[in-house]
């Protein structure tokens, strides 16, 4: 089966080639079905994960049902860091999005890995400021921010993380989008349809096609 090239670099790919090549040597290939919970809230990862093929939710799950997504991982992205950095269980779920191909470095190796190259800890480090740094980010956005404000800037922070020129294809759904922002879908298909005609975005099937530059104060027709 052939893999894709990877889209962004992460963070084993910076570190010395002769760590990077260790941490090579200790990964095994795992398959996930679409649907597949890889772990979840308050479980330990089998250990730190490696997406080679498809996509994974990342995920709030509460005890009534619903669900807070947090990002989609996709190629190159790697899941369970928190627990590599604290040994501690995940503070999130991780749900395969599609079929999912990951390299998977156990945690008993993991930890020899830790041992034999602090670089590897420094880096989960950096990771972890970051990761915390997001996470407030994303709080201002759903405390402090009405809808249609927090919509434009959870698209906008999408669109950043594609190098492609406007438009910028969205690989996400109405559904999936109304789940990162914490809201109801009809509710969020509202604010879309008001930034749809402003001509900001398209609405495709199971995804959104966005022009940056044309976003700007929209406001929903009705409140939501």
């Amino acid at each position: 089966m052939t893999i894709a090239a990877p889209l962004h670099h992460n963070w084993i790919d910076r570190l010395e080639p002769a760590v990077q090549a260790a941490m090579q040597r200790a990964m095994v290939r795992r398959r996930f079905d679409r649907g597949t919970l890889i772990y979840t809230r308050s479980e330990a990862p089998e250990g730190l994960f490696v997406i080679r093929k498809g996509s994974a939710l990342f995920c709030l799950d509460g005890e009534n049902g619903r669900r807070l997504l947090l990002r989609v991982l996709r190629v190159n992205d790697i899941m369970g860091e928190s627990f590599a950095f604290d040994g501690k269980s995940a503070p999130v779920s991780m749900e395969a999005r599609t079929e999912l191909i990951a390299d998977l470095i156990p945690d008993h190796r993991l930890a020899s890995l830790r041992a034999e190259f602090p670089a590897i800890g420094q880096a989960l480090a950096h990771v972890a400021a970051a990761n915390l740094r997001a996470t407030l980010s994303y709080l201002e956005e759903l405390a402090l921010m009405p809808l249609a404000e927090r919509t434009v800037s959870r698209l906008l922070q999408l669109c950043r993380e594609h190098s492609d020129p406007a438009p910028v294809r969205l690989d996400i759904s109405q559904t999936e989008l109304a789940m990162m922002l914490g809201a109801s879908r009809p509710a969020v298909n509202q604010v879309l349809a008001a930034l749809e005609a402003s001509g900001a975005l398209t609405r495709k099937f199971r995804a959104i096609e966005c022009d940056p530059v044309r976003f700007g104060p929209i406001r929903p027709r009705q409140p939501v």
